[in-house]
């Protein structure tokens, strides 16, 4: 196992995200180095007063750890280089049951779903027909693989909006019941 956090490691096609030092926006980089979008993240909370260099230190690590993610419930702009056109993708919602959790994107007219079918699986469909696998291993968000298999011939818009999917929507995310654990916790 590596001490690389499993946002931080390429794709098995070898896209990469980097997020930016103000933690507010991630950049989609292919396996050439060319950035070839650029994605709002959730922001992360920075305090003030009197506990404020603890709290920012667990907050840093846990980004470190963590990565970012996308803002719930809202369609967020990509800007896709180098033309800078205009996409997006959303979360879906933030809690409840997984099949409502199912990530979209919509690039150049085509329409992307990641479908999280298990607490460690998820597929991947490009108008309706299903692109790629997704299988997540290790229990922790940060831990382990994701295992991937490509159901066709993907071109580098199905790369990156595949990228976004593992990095930021995490596939085989959690389900109701484990957002209810959570929240006791």
């Amino acid at each position: 196992m590596t001490d690389i956090p499993l946002w931080r490691r390429p794709t098995h096609g070898g896209w990469r995200v980097e997020a930016d030092e103000a933690r507010t926006r991630v950049e989609v980089i292919d396996p050439a180095g060319r950035v070839r979008a650029t994605v709002a993240t959730e922001p992360v909370q920075h305090f003030t007063g009197w506990f404020a260099k603890r709290q920012n230190a667990v907050v840093a690590r846990s980004f470190e750890t963590n990565g970012p993610s996308l803002p719930s419930r809202r369609p967020v702009p990509i800007m896709l280089h180098p033309h800078d056109e205009r996409a997006f993708v959303s979360d879906g919602s933030a809690d409840g049951r997984r099949r409502d959790k199912t990530g979209r994107a919509l690039v150049h007219g085509r329409g992307y779903e990641l479908l999280h079918t298990g607490g460690q699986r998820a597929e991947a469909t490009r108008d309706g027909t299903r692109i790629a696998s997704f299988v997540k291993h290790g229990l922790r968000a940060h831990e382990g693989d994701v295992d991937r298999d490509d159901h066709g011939i993907l071109d580098d818009t199905d790369e990156l909006i595949l990228t976004l999917f593992e990095k930021l929507l995490r596939p085989g995310r959690p389900g109701a019941v484990s957002d209810a654990l959570t929240g006791l916790s």
